[in-house]
């Protein structure tokens, strides 16, 4: 990054802590990197995820009032809304608008069409100015109904536990760590020091400066 004269080592240092999991506040202790400047890596490696996350959402999934990292004004996102969609054990977010309680209940009471591009093509909403989620379950959907219905328990559970140890996450790059969640519940199982290199290697972090 511009201004900071880290060294390679420092930076991959950076990353590895990051894959653990570490808070800002833990990874400057650890590696002796300003705070600040620990903040503004971080920032660019969760822009880095969410334009991949974005890419990797089945587009005949999006809802009508979905919102994207490229398609607002100032790069970031502003909801407390967000879709969640599961598919093949996968399971994809997207930032919503235009959402009131009203909406989530009449939302709830549709049928599920998995080819509408409206909000029927979303499976749970979760509203994070109030840590809750509305969910509308697939009771007939067959054998496979309730393995759906883990990946979306599996994913709030990750995202609400992982967001609440920073004890409130900015609205304005809430968006970010969404994406983030998004991005380890899928690869829980992969290595993701090895699969964010080679993000970064494609995509190197300097370009979004």
């Amino acid at each position: 990054m511009k201004g900071a004269h880290l060294s390679e080592r420092k930076c991959r240092e950076i990353l590895h802590l990051f894959c653990e999991d570490l808070t800002a506040t833990q990874i400057a202790g650890v590696t002796g990197v300003s705070r600040v400047t620990i903040n503004a890596y971080l920032k660019m490696i969760r822009t880095r995820l969410a334009h991949f996350c974005d890419q990797e959402f089945p587009r005949h999934h999006l809802p009508e009032n979905h919102l994207s990292l490229s398609g607002s004004p100032d790069g970031l996102p502003k909801t407390s809304y967000f879709g969640f969609t599961r598919m093949n054990g996968y399971v994809y977010s997207t930032g919503l608008t235009d959402m009131s309680r009203e909406n989530l209940i009449s939302w709830q009471k549709q049928h599920i069409d998995q080819s509408s591009g409206s909000m029927t093509a979303i499976h749970a909403v979760a509203d994070f100015s109030n840590w809750r989620l509305y969910r509308r379950d697939m009771l007939t959907a067959g054998p496979h109904s309730n393995t759906n219905g883990d990946d979306i328990s599996g994913f709030w559970g990750l995202t609400r536990n992982r967001l609440m140890k920073f004890r409130g996450v900015n609205k304005n790059t809430l968006y970010l760590h969404i994406k983030e969640c998004e991005f380890r519940y899928n690869n829980r199982n992969e290595n993701m020091h090895d699969k964010l290199l080679h993000l970064i290697s494609r995509h190197p972090l300097h370009e979004l400066q």
